[in-house]
C-alpha cells in the first residue's frame, strides 16, 4: 500500500505552491491530496477557522501523512487531533506548542506585518513583503522565482491580500505531541525549528536550499518527504492515530 499524503500550504500562498512536490509523490505511487482552500473563498477564511476549512476538502483515511509547510505547520498538527492519521511532518515551519494557543507567525514577524500595512489595514501579498532585503529575499526563495517573470507573475496573481487583523487570531491546539512527527529544513530561517524538533527526538532532515523548496527544487523535496515517513515508522500498513485517541 503507497504512502497517502494531504500537503497543507500555508494561508499567505495557495495549494500550487506544493503542487509539483505532489506530481513527484504521486510518481513515486503515492496518493496525494493538496487542498486549496483559497479556491474556495472570495476572501481569506479567519486563521480559526482554516483547519475546519481544510476538514471540508480532505477526503479521510486512516492511512494519511500529514505535511505542513511553513505556517501550516500549526494546521498540520491541529488535523491530527481532528482526522485519524499515521503521523505528521513539517516542512521549514515552526513546531508548533504541544498545546494551546498557536498564532500563524511568531511574534516578531507579527510585528514585522503591522508595520507593512497601509492606512485601511491591507497588507501588501507576501512575495512583496521582502522587497528592500535581498538577505531575506534569497532566503525565502522569491529572488530565483522571480528569474523567471512569467511564472513569478502567475504566483503573484494567485496571492492573497490579507488583513492586518487576521493575523490576530489563534487556534487552541489540543495535546497533539504523542503523534509521530518528523522535520524537513530547507532554509537556515527555521533553524530553531530545526532544533526544537531534535530536542523532540524527531527524525530532522536538512536541505541546502531555501524557504520556497517545495517550488523551487520539489524532487529533492519529495524525496525528503518519502524519507521522513519511513524513518517515522509509518510504512504502510502500520497503525494510525485516531483523533479520539488523541483526545
Amino acid at each position: 500500500m503507497p504512502f497517502d499524503f494531504v500537503l497543507v500550504a500555508g494561508p499567505l500562498v495557495r495549494g500550487s505552491s506544493w503542487e509539483s512536490t505532489a506530481e513527484h509523490l504521486r510518481g513515486a505511487g503515492c496518493h496525494v491530496q493538496v487542498p486549496d482552500i483559497l479556491a474556495y473563498h472570495a476572501s481569506p477564511p479567519a486563521w480559526s477557522a482554516w483547519t475546519q476549512s481544510l476538514l471540508d476538502h480532505i477526503v479521510p483515511s486512516s492511512q494519511l501523512i500529514v505535511v505542513g509547510h511553513s505556517s501550516a505547520s500549526h494546521l498540520a498538527v491541529d488535523l491530527a487531533t481532528r482526522l485519524p492519521m499515521r503521523g505528521v511532518i513539517i516542512v521549514d515551519g515552526d513546531v508548533p506548542p504541544s498545546h494551546g494557543a498557536a498564532s500563524p507567525v511568531r511574534p516578531a514577524l507579527h510585528d514585522h506585518v503591522k508595520n507593512l500595512a497601509g492606512a485601511d489595514g491591507t497588507l501588501p501579498i507576501w512575495s512583496q513583503w521582502f522587497f528592500g532585503d535581498a538577505r531575506r529575499a534569497s532566503l525565502v526563495g522569491i529572488d530565483i522565482l522571480a528569474r523567471d517573470p512569467v511564472a513569478f507573475a502567475q504566483f503573484e496573481s494567485e496571492l492573497p491580500k490579507m488583513h492586518v487583523d487576521w493575523f490576530d487570531d489563534t487556534i487552541e491546539l489540543l495535546r497533539w505531541d504523542h503523534v509521530p512527527a518528523g522535520f524537513i529544513q530547507t532554509s537556515t530561517i527555521y533553524d530553531h525549528a530545526a532544533a526544537e524538533a531534535q530536542r523532540r527526538a524527531w527524525p530532522v532532515t536538512r536541505l541546502n536550499g531555501t524557504h520556497l523548496h517545495p517550488m523551487l527544487r520539489p524532487a529533492e523535496t519529495a524525496d525528503a518527504i518519502l524519507g521522513i515517513s519511513r524513518r517515522l515508522g509509518t510504512s504502510p500498513g502500520l497503525g494510525s492515530y485516531s483523533a479520539s485517541t488523541i483526545r
